[in-house]
């Protein structure tokens, strides 16, 4: 029988009911059974930290971007501000934004098959650009932090603008970021930009 033999222990089984014991439970009960023994011998019976289990998780802390306007033409730069705020200390490697652009096409075709005449149809789904823009570069954010960053990005060129028809279109896309070393970055929601040409 393994014991528990102090309360941080206790609290560090919180991490194996919501992680790993799912993961484990996909094992034949044999290799279930000595895994889980060899994870509390070594992690909880002997009291190596497992703080390390929290580099899993994005910081606490939200990005947000907010633009001037409504549309953008391809001949001007995207002009707004993102914000950042954090909930918990931690070092930011660079705030950016992402930009890509998705073009999507449909065709279809009347083909012979098996004697039989059927509409074939296909569609692809490509996207034509990606990039990143860095707006800030390194920082520490402490808990309670909250700033603005203004920015104003040239748009690609050579991508075609927003377009919607019954067969093709392309769609911008953008969202922040607060690229974080070590663990998963902190990114606000996609948000659809509409360009003009």
């Amino acid at each position: 029988m393994i014991k528990v033999r102090d309360k941080t222990a206790i609290k560090n089984l919180g991490f194996l009911n919501t992680f790993l014991l799912p993961i484990l439970r996909a094992l034949s009960r044999n290799k279930f059974h000595k895994l889980y023994k060899e994870f509390l011998e070594y992690t909880v019976i002997r009291g190596i930290p497992m703080g390390l289990f929290g580099k899993f998780k994005a910081p606490k802390g939200t990005v947000s971007v907010t633009l001037d306007k409504g549309e953008y033409s391809l001949r001007e730069p995207m002009t707004g501000k993102i914000n950042v705020s954090a909930a918990e200390d931690f070092d930011i490697d660079e705030v950016r934004i992402e930009l890509w652009v998705n073009e999507f096409t449909r065709a279809s075709q009347s083909m012979d098959i098996g004697g039989n005449r059927r509409n074939v149809t296909a569609e692809q789904d490509n996207t034509v650009h990606k990039g990143k823009i860095t707006v800030a570069g390194r920082m520490h954010a402490s808990s309670g932090f909250n700033q603005d960053f203004p920015f104003s990005i040239n748009l690609p060129t050579g991508v075609p603008p927003t377009y919607r028809g019954r067969n093709a279109n392309n769609t911008w896309k953008m969202k922040g970021v607060l690229a974080v070393k070590g663990r998963p970055d902190v990114t606000s929601h996609d948000m659809e930009i509409h360009i003009t040409p």
